[in-house]
């Protein structure tokens, strides 16, 4: 599962790497770096719209699928697995043509109640796969709400815990990006680069922290005396 994860970043960096268009990204509603994003808190999302142009911005995170009558829903939307995302009716149709990039630093995840932090070797920003999907209420302006997919956990993040973000590879940007490529067709050669992405992150142990703090310090290495082996 990935439900906190770390993005201080350089959008028009992430831009420029990914063609979107200076107009096409949207600094007001892009989030201000922080190492502790939460679900439901605005995170940056890159989407190509209706016209084939690619989008780079805000977007609410925990999924609401169009036809909800509410924005709170009675189960987590935060993350969708790949195994079910295709065929789940929370979040086929978003599946099937509304797929989604979003750029982190690094991800948490939780063995227990001790967290671990997951990062390229170089610091290099991480691309995780996601879903969109816009919803409102009545007459309420719309809201593009986004969720990260998740797979079953490999290698060394399995020994922290059972699920990890699915990963993006350059090589599967443009077709995991595009619309008019049915999600079913991509979900096997994504997993597939994914899973080797994410066999070369490294990671390690971090203080425990709560949901309002944030920093650098977050990321900071548990002192070695301090650390506790997985099993």
């Amino acid at each position: 599962m990935c439900r906190c994860f770390a993005a201080d970043l350089d959008w028009d960096a992430i831009a420029n790497q990914f063609d979107v268009d200076e107009d096409n990204t949207d600094p007001v509603t892009l989030p201000q770096p922080s190492y502790n994003f939460q679900p439901k808190q605005t995170i940056g999302v890159m989407a190509q719209g209706r016209d084939g142009r690619r989008h780079l911005t805000g977007a609410y995170w925990s999924l609401i699928p169009p036809w909800s009558d509410s924005k709170d829903l009675s189960y987590p939307t935060y993350n969708a697995r790949i195994e079910s995302a295709c065929t789940k009716p929370t979040f086929a149709d978003a599946a099937q043509s509304m797929r989604a990039i979003i750029p982190v630093s690094g991800y948490y995840e939780f063995h227990g109640h001790r967290p671990y932090y997951f990062h390229s070797p170089n610091d290099a920003p991480l691309f995780l796969a996601g879903l969109f999907s816009w919803w409102r209420a009545g007459r309420s302006p719309w809201l593009l709400t986004a969720t990260i997919l998740t797979c079953q956990a490999v290698d060394g993040p399995a020994t922290v815990h059972n699920r990890m973000p699915l990963l993006v590879s350059h090589g599967m940007t443009d077709v995991w990006l595009d619309r008019s490529v049915d999600g079913a067709t991509l979900i096997a050669d994504a997993h597939n680069d994914g899973v080797k992405l994410s066999r070369q992150l490294d990671f390690h142990e971090v203080a425990s922290f709560g949901p309002t703090d944030d920093g650098r310090t977050l990321i900071r290495p548990l002192p070695r005396l301090q650390q506790v082996l997985p099993f």
